[in-house]
């Protein structure tokens, strides 16, 4: 399939990867929408945690793939 530069990744691995991004994106986006709904206030320091979690969960995902391989 290709590389992402440190390891040959197996076209399962990518397709993995890319319906977990998809799922976790559209679930951080509800709960961005919601937030917004019940607290504007709140919404721009949510967005902040938000991206950050979604940083770590994502890499998380990915190191165990470079990992297990």
């Amino acid at each position: 399939m290709g590389s992402d530069g440190l390891i040959e990744l197996d076209q399962s691995c990518w397709s993995a990867l890319a319906k977990y991004n998809l799922v976790l994106a559209t679930v951080f986006a509800v709960l961005l929408l919601v937030v917004r709904e019940l607290n504007p206030a709140q919404a721009h320091l949510f967005l902040l945690i938000e991206n950050g979690v979604l940083a770590l969960l994502f890499g998380g995902i990915q190191t165990y793939c470079w990992i297990s391989r």
